[in-house]
């Protein structure tokens, strides 16, 4: 069986946010974490990058994963850290300094951490930073079955026209976005069934994106295409599907 991981919650939404300068008007602070890589958050000027958040303490804020999508930090090395008294004396690194070159930026942890304060600073300052979603997270580990014939495509933003004349023409609206259909086994003795509800909880009633880490291993932010459906198979055991498509 292949593995998906789903990042349903955020810490940026769930606690305090501080961030070090002011932001252009109209590239808010709340792009930070509106799950939409298609909006910046923007400050104008070389300066510092420094997000902090607070009040995450808790065991279901455990966090295991950070993305910055789209951002221009490239040649700055970033620091992901956390601390139990909001980085007065207890600092510690959850990953090695690093590099972020350009575009998307991923880090995951093999062991969960639950602590008070998290931040990302880069090392030096970057002049007009942007970026569009930082995301910092829990993930949900779950099995693929496949046995029941697990789908991955392409879907085309293009929209066809035919002319009187019988002339095809396209308008393309944007780029393809990734599709996956996964068939997930959950067993309630691992607590599986209540965990993914949990999950599917944050999603506020399904109107949220939110990361996967594919059956490839490859992460982006997707949304439900179709709400999960749950087949019980015997008492406590139960086959799901679940449906889903890039959010670009």
């Amino acid at each position: 069986m292949a593995r998906i991981t789903l990042y349903t919650r955020n810490m940026f939404e769930e606690a305090a946010v501080s961030i070090y300068g002011d932001d252009d008007s109209g590239y808010p602070e709340s792009r930070l974490y509106d799950r939409d890589i298609s909006l910046y958050w923007k400050q104008t000027g070389t300066v510092p990058v420094n997000f902090t958040v607070t009040g995450c303490s808790g065991e279901a804020n455990e966090v295991g994963f950070l993305a910055i999508e789209k951002h221009n930090f490239d040649g700055q090395p970033i620091d992901w850290q956390y601390s139990s008294d909001n980085f007065v004396l207890d600092i510690n690194n959850a990953v090695e300094q690093w590099d972020p070159g350009s575009g998307q930026t991923v880090k995951t942890l093999s062991t969960g951490v639950i602590e008070n304060s998290w931040r990302i600073k880069a090392s030096g300052e970057i002049t007009n930073p942007q970026c569009s979603e930082v995301y910092m997270s829990k993930g949900l580990e779950l099995r693929v079955r496949f046995d029941e014939k697990p789908l991955a495509f392409d879907k085309a933003n293009v929209t066809w026209q035919e002319t009187i004349g019988g002339i095809e023409r396209s308008t393309k609206t944007g780029s393809k976005r990734r599709m996956r259909e996964y068939a997930i086994f959950l067993d309630e003795n691992d607590s599986e069934i209540t965990n993914f509800r949990t999950a599917m909880a944050d999603l506020d009633d399904y109107s949220k994106s939110f990361y996967i880490k594919d059956h490839e291993g490859d992460y982006w932010m997707c949304r439900l295409l179709e709400e999960p459906v749950e087949q019980f198979l015997t008492e406590g055991q139960v086959l799901m599907t679940i449906k889903v498509i890039e959010k670009l």
